[in-house]
This record gives structure tokens, sequence and C-alpha cells, in this order.
């Protein structure tokens, strides 16, 4: 199974709880929790560069009231997506370690 949009890392079993351990045998858990914790550096890296931006904004005395709450909406929904990420990762890294052990 691989994976090309973040939408479909919402639907990945927990390896632990799965009832069909073979449909999750194609998962490659280790690559999805290396994605997501790429994706949430990504997103973190975004959240620094748009609160730059607000500052920058502000400092400049170019208070453009509709810029600023755009921009503020963008970093709350970028924060919400990297912890969606990071849950997703860390989830991910657990069940790689889990399949590795059963299967040694």
């Amino acid at each position: 199974m691989s994976t090309e949009k973040f939408f479909q890392l919402v639907d990945i079993p927990d390896y632990r709880f799965s009832s069909d351990k073979e449909k999750c045998q194609d998962i490659d858990f280790d690559k999805i929790a290396t994605d997501c914790d790429t994706k949430t550096i990504s997103i973190l890296e975004a959240i620094n560069h748009i609160g730059v931006s607000i500052m920058n904004e502000v400092e400049e005395k170019n208070l453009n009231k509709n810029k600023i709450m755009t921009l503020s909406g963008v970093i709350s929904d970028l924060a919400e997506l990297a912890m969606a990420t990071n849950k997703i990762a860390i989830s991910a890294t657990y069940s790689s370690g889990y399949k590795d052990a059963e299967n040694v």
C-alpha cells in the first residue's frame, strides 16, 4: 500500500488492533512514519514563515486587518494538520516496531 495524498493516511489501520494482519503486511509503516514526520516539519516551517510575515506586517505598521486575520487562520489550520501528521507518525512508528517484533 502506498500513500500519495494526505487523506489516504487517515484510514491506515493500527497493526496491533487489526483483525486482518495479512491486509497490514503490505503497509510500510516505517515509510509512512517518515513521510508524516517530514510533513510535520514542513508544516511547522510554514507556520514559522507565516508568523514572521505577521510580525513584519505589524512592525512596518501596515496593519492590514484582513491580511493578519487570514494569516492567523492559516496558522490555525496548519497547526491542526501538524498535530494530525504527528499523531499518524507516532502511530505508524509504533505499528512498525510492533510488526517487526512480531515477525522476528
